[in-house]
């Protein structure tokens, strides 16, 4: 599917939109639940039919702004279509069955790692990365910075989810235990 764009439409006003319930010939759509992350907008939907019993699932709206129409639209996607998108809110995974269980894997190691806690002196392994390893040096805002052979790298919070070991470091900050 493409992307449906309302001219002059805010970017609340879709979101409102979005998460309206409606009923069309007896089946009811209603939004449980509804997060933005940044310009991606997670729902919860249950769906019911006057034949079937009800069925939940999570929607996956990309959002935009288009300066030719002067309104915010979407691009609509579901848990089934594996979005490239991991920020959905873990509880909204415990609501609903599971349609992938891949992507469900993905979204839990996108927030593992967004929780990870580095500390200087650590050294990290990484994988799917130009570097394979590398000691934490310092911090800026939420980008932590990392050396690898004398060069110095920017490891903003998204690229997080790349670490698969962690080594604690020495120093003043991990005391040596004996």
């Amino acid at each position: 599917m493409g992307w449906l764009f309302g001219h002059g439409q805010t970017r609340s006003q879709l979101i409102e939109r979005l998460t309206r319930d409606e009923e069309h010939n007896g089946t009811t759509r209603h939004c449980l639940r509804h997060y933005a992350s940044g310009n991606v907008l997670w729902t919860v939907w249950e769906i019911h039919r006057p034949t079937d019993p009800p069925f939940r699932y999570i929607g996956c709206d990309l959002m935009a702004y288009d300066r030719s129409c002067a309104g915010w639209g979407y691009k609509d996607l579901c848990e089934e279509m594996e979005p490239l998108y991991y920020s959905c809110p873990l509880a909204y995974l415990d609501m609903v069955p599971p349609a992938s269980a891949a992507w469900r894997e993905q979204v839990r190691t996108w927030h593992a790692a967004r929780s990870r806690v580095l500390t200087i002196g650590d050294t990290l392994t990484f994988s799917g990365l130009s570097i394979t390893q590398a000691v934490v040096v310092g911090k800026r805002r939420r980008t932590w910075v990392v050396e690898c052979n004398g060069h110095r790298y920017a490891l903003p919070p998204r690229m997080l989810r790349h670490i698969v070991e962690q080594v604690p470091g020495t120093g003043p900050q991990h005391p040596a235990s004996g």
